[in-house]
């Protein structure tokens, strides 16, 4: 009787043991699970800001670059690669009269235009033309073969005697002025310009009239 309740002890003492040991492994476990990581950032708010402070330090790209790309006038364009000449010179009266006398000499007349990208393509001021390449023009005499009475100057637009030859009384020289855009390089397009027509009267009672004076 003695050995079967020794046995009976035996036999229950492995039955708990067999049943403690997973239980306690599980707690264990589940406690390992509950501590933090030493390594891993805690605080979520301190990872999204890493992450924005690394991709402020990135170069700034093409479309970045682009908005700060300011084009010299008359210039346009992603790479300010294109000419823009918007608006033709044009003369402010395009038929005009200049008596003189014979003897005249110097300045007659004036040839006298605007252009419209001045102000608006770009800004206002004096040294436009080394500025608004766009506004900046040229003019030019059209006269009848073999005058030689008049020259014009290309950039000032003045018209002056030419003192080698003589002027005929009564007589009336007539003329074609034209303003027209200066070319640039890159440009692509035809020219802008603009006609005048110019008559000039020698008077033989020596009256002299000039129309801006």
């Amino acid at each position: 009787m003695m050995e079967g309740y020794v046995r009976a002890c035996i036999s229950l003492c492995l039955l708990l043991t067999c049943w403690f040991i997973p239980v306690a492994s599980v707690h264990i476990a589940s406690d390992q699970k509950l501590q933090p990581d030493s390594d891993a950032p805690t605080d979520i708010s301190t990872s999204v800001q890493s992450v924005t402070e690394v991709n402020s330090r990135q170069p700034p790209s093409a479309d970045t670059e682009r908005e700060w790309l300011v084009c010299s006038p008359c210039w346009e364009g992603d790479a300010c690669q294109h000419y823009a000449d918007y608006y033709a010179p044009r003369f402010l009266v395009h038929a005009t009269t200049v008596v003189l006398r014979a003897n005249s000499t110097g300045v007659v007349y004036r040839s006298w235009s605007t252009d419209e990208d001045l102000g608006l393509t770009c800004p206002l001021g004096p040294g436009y033309s080394a500025r608004c390449p766009c506004a900046a023009v040229a003019y030019q005499l059209f006269a009848p073969p073999g005058d030689h009475h008049f020259q014009l100057d290309a950039v000032t637009g003045f018209l002056t005697r030419n003192t080698s030859m003589s002027l005929e009384d009564g007589k009336t020289y007539t003329y074609k002025i034209m303003v027209q855009s200066i070319p640039v390089a890159g440009q692509s397009k035809d020219l802008l310009f603009d006609l005048m027509d110019l008559k000039i009267y020698v008077s033989p009672n020596f009256i002299m009239k000039i129309p801006w004076s």
